[in-house]
């Protein structure tokens, strides 16, 4: 064994020893003073991680706990507004009930004075805990609570969730089906002097009565329902409610599908009080949205239309069409035969009406007016739409009227001299076509002229739109191929004729063919003279002008809309001409469970299918649509139009539904055409509707109305109740997700405090023994100092 004085192994070992049991005490300390196991991250990182991530859970709960209580005050304040609209419609029930009774003999018009205090103040009470139809709980309410567990933070977040879903369950009168859908029209102090007005009674059709158009779901478009409303007696307001009543019970047993929907519908005209005392005249239904015009100035006027405020003359519903240029002159015949067809388009037309005229090298413009006039004389879906044509002379135009107040346009095709003064477009040469639409045209044998160049102006109108037009010759020695190459530059240049495919190609006999290769009409027809020559298309000089031109015509409002309806508002529209330009629009509305129903609907004018080449024959289209769906709730909306009148009274298209909200969605096409989401060219939006004002309450003012009441207040009843069942339920699911997170706050403190929280009896112990270690050490370490002295006794021998 050596000894050292430089290095003195046990005293450093000592040293060591002491360290570590002073680190003990001290630790131990800490726990014991603190109460925690785990003071810092290298007392245990993994522990501490874990005891983290337990409190940071914990302390989402407690705020979820009081998230959970929050909702749960709401709807218990929800709760106590439903209970107090329970009673509402109890005291309500029992004044429709007294008022229904054959034996009461007082004033019911007391008894509605109260019950529409009633009424209003239910809308109060729904207003006041936010479960009217824009309140601020009627949605679906999502509470965090948290404690949520899945593989995703989403997962996470929607488990540990409560979701109260309030969306369908609205309580004001309209939801509860006690305020119905109602179109206001004259003061009932007015009726008689608009009876009487003599320029309203001369333009009914039938004398001595007058007609309404109600346009609705299921009954809308050429589906309208006319109502003929028979005056004879009729000199003041009660009497005309009570005709047009009669007229209403007629147009509803038709025995057609319309007439049912009509009916089920449950329109009815009465006269109402409105907050400012004055009797109106109304028509009223409690479960469709609808829409009412009139067929003559005297229903217009009735509608509350008249030329000025205070007058009683209906406004003029007259839309005029004027031929685009004169007929020819007495005596003109024809320069050829073949066929001429004559089409008029929109004008509530659910298609287009195409009038045939056969003529031969001999007929006379004399002959062919006679024949137009007696075409549309007799022709039923014009007679229907009130559409008429004089023809005053040869020499002068022709003229078309709508006695509606819709708008409509006048084509023509195969009259290549513009003999009627209606365009001049033209068949594939030789033939006598019966179609008007044709997205192919072949010419004739080419004729190149004997001297100088053959030069022609050829206009084309892509689905009936103005024309194009662009010269083009053909030399001496020139070719087909050439004329060919020349064509389909001019459609390469051009946008529309581009977009609608033309495509000129060589046909047989030395001919040209032109063809829209995505089936897109268009029209063609030659507006100068050749001479001796022609390009195939003939050698009379057209019009380039579109087909006809509309004057002197009716641009106010003639339709109303119910109030209380929701509503898309105006959407703009302008025809689908190309092949190219399908659209889709959507439709979707939530049904009474809160689920999403959703329709789409293609718009197109190609061979495939002709829905939208006038605004009446997309709202066909779109309405036959939705009638086809599978959805009751779907099926409640109606496509109609109406005149903007902050737009200079251009026809738009509205959407219309009794239910609380939709939506419609607008798709885009490569020629923005079709529907648009505003007036602007905006495509691609979605457009949420709004409520129209002006709906009617409910009321018990006569026996009849009272009985009706009764029924739509056992109705509300029941409705009232599937609401509360709603919110019962979501304060049981608080009430539960309350007792959970509080079990999980538990648990959780549970498991944090074993891993952080220290086990005082056994650092006690620790103490002890770190005490025992740490005095045991002190006097180790000043023996091992003392040692090195040991050797000087070696130094003094």
């Amino acid at each position: 064994m050596a000894f050292t004085i430089n290095t003195n192994i046990a005293s450093l070992q000592s040293q060591e020893y002491l360290r570590i049991s002073s680190e003990l005490q001290q630790k131990t300390i800490n726990r014991v003073t603190s109460g925690l196991r785990i003071i810092s991250s290298g007392d245990d990182a993994a522990g501490l991680a874990i005891a983290n991530g337990f409190r940071s859970d914990r302390s989402v709960l407690t705020q979820g706990v009081r998230n959970a209580n929050d909702g749960l005050s709401t709807l218990q304040t929800i709760d106590g507004g439903l209970n107090n609209i329970s009673q509402l419609l109890d005291r309500a029930r029992s004044l429709a009930a007294q008022s229904a009774s054959g034996t009461f003999t007082g004033d019911r018009t007391l008894l509605n004075s109260e019950f529409q205090s009633v009424i209003d103040e239910i809308d109060r009470q729904a207003q006041a805990i936010g479960l009217d139809a824009t309140g601020l709980f009627a949605t679906k309410l999502s509470v965090f609570i948290g404690g949520g567990r899945g593989p995703t933070a989403a997962d996470q977040i929607a488990n540990g969730s409560v979701a109260v879903d309030l969306s369908t369950s609205t309580v004001d009168a309209r939801s509860l089906g006690l305020k119905g859908l109602q179109v206001t029209g004259a003061l009932a102090t007015d009726v008689d002097d608009i009876l009487a007005d003599t320029t309203n009674t001369s333009s009914t059709v039938v004398p001595g009565s007058t007609e309404f158009f109600l346009r609705g779901a299921g009954f809308s478009d050429d589906d309208r329902v006319r109502l003929s409303v028979n005056l004879a007696g009729v000199d003041d307001a009660e009497k005309l409610v009570n005709a047009i009543n009669s007229a209403i019970e007629q147009a509803g047993g038709a025995g057609t599908n319309q007439s049912e929907a009509f009916k089920n519908a449950n329109i009815r005209a009465t006269i109402v009080t409105d907050p400012q005392n004055n009797r109106k005249l109304v028509f009223q239904s409690s479960t469709a949205a609808f829409q009412v015009s009139g067929g003559d100035r005297l229903a217009n006027a009735l509608l509350g239309n008249t030329t000025a405020d205070g007058a009683s003359t209906g406004a003029t519903l007259d839309y005029v069409v004027n031929g685009g240029g004169n007929a020819a002159s007495t005596g003109t015949a024809f320069g050829s035969a073949g066929n001429v067809i004559v089409r008029i388009q929109s004008g509530s037309l659910a298609a287009p009406a195409d009038l045939t005229l056969a003529v031969t090298t001999s007929t006379t413009v004399n002959d062919a007016l006679t024949s137009l006039s007696s075409l549309v004389a007799a022709n039923s879906a014009l007679i229907g739409a009130g559409i008429s044509v004089t023809a005053n002379s040869p020499g002068s135009p022709l003229t078309f009227t709508s006695k509606r107040g819709e708008n409509f346009e006048v084509l023509a095709v195969g009259d290549p001299g513009n003999a009627l003064g209606l365009g001049s477009a033209q068949f594939t040469a030789g033939t006598a076509s019966t179609s008007f639409d044709v997205s192919s045209i072949t010419s004739a044998a080419i004729a190149a002229s004997t001297s100088g160049a053959t030069t022609q102006t050829l206009g084309f109108s892509i689905g009936g739109g103005a024309y194009v037009t662009g010269s083009f010759s053909l030399g001496t020695g020139g070719t087909v191929a050439g004329l060919i190459s020349d064509l389909n530059t001019f459609f390469s240049q051009n946008a529309s004729l581009q977009q609608a495919g033309l495509v000129a190609s060589t046909a047989a006999g030395g001919a040209v063919s032109i063809n829209s290769n995505n089936g897109t009409y268009f029209r063609l027809n030659v507006n100068t003279s050749s001479g001796s020559g022609n390009l195939g298309f003939g050698t009379s000089a057209g019009v380039t002008t579109t087909a006809s031109v509309s004057t002197t015509s009716a641009t106010t409002a003639a339709t109303i809309n119910s109030g209380g309806a929701s509503t898309s508002g105006p959407l703009a529209f302008t025809p689908i001409r190309s092949g190219d330009d399908d659209q889709t629009i959507t439709l979707s509305i939530k049904d009474a469970s809160g689920n999403q129903q959703s329709l789409a609907i293609a718009l197109q004018s190609d061979g495939n299918g002709q829905t939208a080449r006038s605004i009446d024959e997309a709202l066909n289209h779109i309405n036959d649509q939705i009638q086809a769906s599978g959805s009751e709730d779907l099926r409640s909306i109606v496509a109609v139009k109406q005149r903007d009148d902050d737009s200079s009274g251009v026809e738009r298209i509205v959407f219309l539904s009794p239910l609380k909200e939709f939506r419609v969605s607008v798709g885009d096409n490569a020629g923005d055409a079709g529907l648009f989401a505003s007036t602007s060219t905006t495509q691609g939006s979605i457009v949420n509707s709004t409520v129209l004002p002006g709906g009617a309450n409910i009321d018990i003012s006569t026996q009849a109305t009272a009985e009706a009441a009764v029924g739509a207040l056992a109705t509300a009843v029941s409705q009232l109740g599937r609401v509360q069942a709603v919110v019962g339920r979501g304060q049981n699911q608080f009430n539960f997700a309350i007792s959970l997170a509080q079990t999980q706050i538990i648990n959780l403190a549970a498991s944090e405090s074993r891993i952080r929280d220290a086990d005082l009896a056994a650092e006690a112990a620790n103490l002890s023994k770190a005490q025992v270690l740490q005095q045991a050490g002190i006097a180790a370490l000043a023996q091992a100092n003392s040692a090195p002295q040991a050797v000087l006794s070696l130094l003094q021998g």
